[in-house]
């Protein structure tokens, strides 16, 4: 090419970049350019809690690709969820990997962060929901918190009996599924360290098992449904024990507003997801009686979900 013509066109691509305020053409942000993060510290993290910073480059939008296909953003760019998890080997949303795949604490902004343009962060909650600026040209810089066990709230999450991998996972936000902003870094934690017993803890311990503390799990529903799907079962059966020595199992399900339906019969569906876990719960062994349902309609803006909390 003679120089002359190339020196125009970068001239010309340059400006339209400047103007546009975020790197969209198909030079820069092209399907397949994959977006590149870096951690602080990824092994030996004290698994009762440490903080670490991460930053990230190439996140930049691409046309209708990364817009995000539900409040309160659609049909805008949907920004990035930069999160620490606890993932299964099948995790991306990309390749069609269900979200019970993915545990992790959206409502917990030290642990998951909403990377949106500036002009947005207001419209998704702020600072205190997670929002942060991203940089019109994809780049970021932020801190999370990261342990084995407990969020900021001191609800049990996850554990080493949860199915995955713990990391650092990005994805599009918004419901936009978009492979190239996609990454996951390994974390490893130190090993616990478990005082000696003594001997009346040791004789004791071949006592039924205590619930030590309270125990959270968040289950889903496929979109419009109230069947407990396979993966929900799944994660159910994982705490089955927990359940039957608990004081209380409370279940709240919640659903979301969807055009045309009433609130009325928006909860209707709410109470037949609560209703069918504890179906399960109950053919489990258990006890009915302990089993408090609760449901509600989610808050705009808020993707609906099922927890159930298991109290000592």
């Amino acid at each position: 090419m003679n120089s002359k013509i190339k020196a125009f066109a970068v001239s010309t691509i340059s400006s339209a970049l400047v103007l546009s305020g975020f790197s969209t053409s198909p030079a820069s942000a092209a399907p397949g350019d994959q977006a590149v993060i870096t951690v602080s510290k990824s092994t030996g993290l004290n698994p009762d809690g440490e903080t670490i910073t991460i930053t990230g480059t190439g996140f930049v939008p691409n046309a209708n690709l990364t817009n995000a296909t539900r409040p309160p953003l659609a049909p805008n760019f949907g920004g990035v969820y930069v999160s620490f998890g606890k993932f299964q080997d099948v995790w991306r949303p990309s390749a069609g990997a269900p979200s019970a795949n993915r545990l992790l604490t959206f409502a917990d902004s030290t642990r998951t962060k909403w990377l949106v343009p500036a002009a947005n962060v207001a419209q998704i909650g702020g600072e205190a929901a997670g929002g942060v600026a991203l940089a019109p040209d994809g780049t970021f810089t932020v801190t999370l918190n990261v342990s084995k066990t407990l969020n900021a709230s001191g609800a049990l999450v996850f554990n080493e009996s949860s199915l995955g991998n713990y990391g650092i996972y990005t994805q599009t936000g918004g419901g936009a599924r978009y492979a190239p902003f996609e990454t996951y870094t390994p974390l490893t934690f130190l090993a616990p360290v478990v005082a000696p017993q003594t001997p009346a803890a040791s004789a004791s311990s071949t006592k039924a098992p205590a619930l030590l503390a309270r125990v959270s799990n968040r289950v889903q529903f496929n979109s419009g449904s109230a069947r407990a799907t396979k993966s929900t079962k799944r994660e159910l059966q994982r705490r089955v024990n927990d359940y039957k020595i608990a004081s209380q199992v409370v279940i709240t399900a919640t659903a979301g507003s969807t055009v045309g339906a009433s609130d009325k019969v928006v909860k209707s569906l709410a109470k037949k997801r609560a209703n069918a876990i504890k179906k399960y719960l109950v053919a489990q062994g258990v006890p009915a009686e302990k089993i408090v349902i609760k449901a509600k309609i989610a808050k705009p803006g808020k993707k609906p979900s099922t927890r159930v909390v298991a109290t000592p």
